[in-house]
């Protein structure tokens, strides 16, 4: 996602657009989190401006930078001990995210089966090393930023009961799949529109994924290896970016939906999902 920005013109309409519509988002999470739940007047103003606030961070910030950015909103959150943090293990983590790890491997088996070009010609090496260590630091980006504060911060207002667990990754979840709509700026509205379906799903996963093994470098390591992947026959030969990419996707990622959002309702259910109060204690 922050990458997609790079190359970009951001005009003063489209940046007004999508702070509007960041707006209304936090609203509505605003209001969704106040609703049957004690919420004080603070976090509702801080869930209502929080979409704004990432929005901005992400148009303005890419690669190393938007890592150092994370980084500081961890340490200004007091959450900058989540690096440190082992949960469960990074392998056991892996293993516990295992359906996301498997998807990828079979993503990756038919990218280099079916999708890479019959002629096609490798981009030079230190363009290839650029996109790989982009693709890395984005993933790096997101998560500190999406399940390390974002995550966190609604799951220690929730709490770790049942209810509390899934409202934080539902809520963390609708924050990342709205935060792609800065892709507007570069692709086509119904592309991005179907991204932002696909990447709330997913973040579902992820924060439930990371809820369960309370390690943080769990998802860094999938999402960086989902970005990767996703881009791969671009990033070795050039021949579709990011923006072109979002622009190709249709109705059939609604599936995408279920794909995700199955697998999080199994690491969440009933017999596992005390697993999480091992880790997270408030």
């Amino acid at each position: 996602m922050l990458n997609s920005i790079l190359g970009s013109t951001l005009t003063l309409s489209g940046f007004l657009i999508c702070t509007a519509v960041s707006l209304v988002l936090g609203l509505a999470t605003a209001g969704v989190a106040m609703y049957r739940s004690r919420c004080t007047q603070s976090f509702a103003i801080t869930a209502a401006i929080l979409p704004a606030v990432v929005q901005l961070v992400i148009m303005l910030v890419n690669g190393s930078v938007g890592v150092g950015v994370a980084v500081l909103l961890l340490k200004r959150t007091g959450k900058a001990q989540l690096l440190r943090k082992r949960g469960c293990g990074f392998f056991n983590g892996l293993l516990v995210g295992m359906y996301p790890l498997a998807l990828l491997a079979y993503t990756l088996y038919t990218k280099i089966l079916f999708g890479l070009p019959e002629d096609g010609t490798l981009l030079p090496l230190w363009r290839i090393l650029s996109f790989l260590a982009n693709m890395i630091l984005v993933g790096v980006a997101e998560e500190f930023l999406f399940r390390g504060v974002i995550a966190e911060t609604l799951l220690e207002h929730f709490g770790t009961s049942r209810g509390g667990i899934w409202k934080a990754c539902l809520l963390s979840g609708l924050l990342f799949g709205c935060a792609h709509l800065t892709n507007l700026l570069s692709s086509a509205p119904l592309g991005v529109l179907m991204q932002c379906i696909f990447a709330a799903s997913l973040g579902v996963l992820y924060a439930a994924i990371y809820f369960r093994t309370g390690n943080l470098w769990v998802t860094v390591f999938l999402h960086g290896g989902m970005d990767i992947i996703s881009m791969l026959v671009g990033g070795l030969y050039g021949t579709e970016s990011v923006a072109e990419s979002v622009s190709s996707y249709d109705a059939s990622m609604l599936l995408s939906v279920l794909v995700y959002l199955i697998p999080a309702a199994i690491l969440l259910r009933k017999k596992k999902i005390g697993e999480v109060k091992l880790y997270f204690q408030y």
